[in-house]
């Protein structure tokens, strides 16, 4: 019987042998939850403070979770607010993504993209979504603001896109290298604050 021999490279032999980087790992997506954990206490506080959105909205408390395999790389996922069903979405998704970025996004769709497409639209126009993406085509769980369903906000609605004046869904991101790490918490929650005013009726 002949027996395949799995090697490993250099670089894996390396790896391999040295458990601090795994350890390592493990300490930054704890700190990663930690950095959620006190975001979604803010989100929360504001959201009960001001009373702006919907009781439907607000009925499921944050949610974070973990995994390991997007797009092959380890993730951390915040969920709040989250409205989930089949026919309308509206949540706000801050997310972590190993060895990429930070990215915020506001996810709409079914009634909430109709009731909320026209202010955003109107956000774009007046240069209130400079440096924010957009995405209404392909997967609405595709959060890899690179790929190519992902357009810079100002030029897509200045172009008159007619494929969003359909009653689709719409995502807005926004995108924080891990560069501003020690600035994350402020500008996640900048964000976070902005989506919701784009949602004030």
């Amino acid at each position: 019987m002949n027996i395949s021999k799995i090697q490993l490279s250099a670089e894996e032999l390396q790896l391999v042998t040295n458990s601090e980087w795994i350890l390592t790992k493990h300490r930054i997506i704890e700190k990663v939850y930690q950095l959620f954990g006190t975001i979604s206490g803010q989100m929360q506080h504001y959201l009960q403070e001001r009373k702006i959105l919907h009781d439907e909205v607000m009925q499921l408390p944050p949610k974070i979770s973990k995994g390991e395999q997007y797009e092959a790389l380890p993730y951390v996922v915040l969920d709040y607010p989250r409205l989930f069903s089949k026919e309308d979405v509206f949540a706000i998704r801050s997310f972590f993504w190993w060895g990429n970025y930070f990215s915020i996004t506001l996810h709409l769709k079914g009634k909430f993209y109709q009731q909320y497409y026209k202010k955003i639209a109107a956000a774009a126009a007046a240069k209130k979504l400079q440096g924010y993406y957009l995405s209404f085509s392909g997967s609405e769980f595709s959060f890899n603001l690179e790929g190519k369903n992902y357009f810079l906000a100002n030029d897509t609605m200045s172009n008159g896109n007619k494929e969003m004046e359909q009653p689709s869904f719409l995502k807005i991101s926004y995108k924080i290298s891990f560069e501003h790490w020690d600035i994350a918490e402020q500008k996640l929650m900048q964000i976070f604050m902005h989506f919701i005013t784009l949602a004030e009726d």
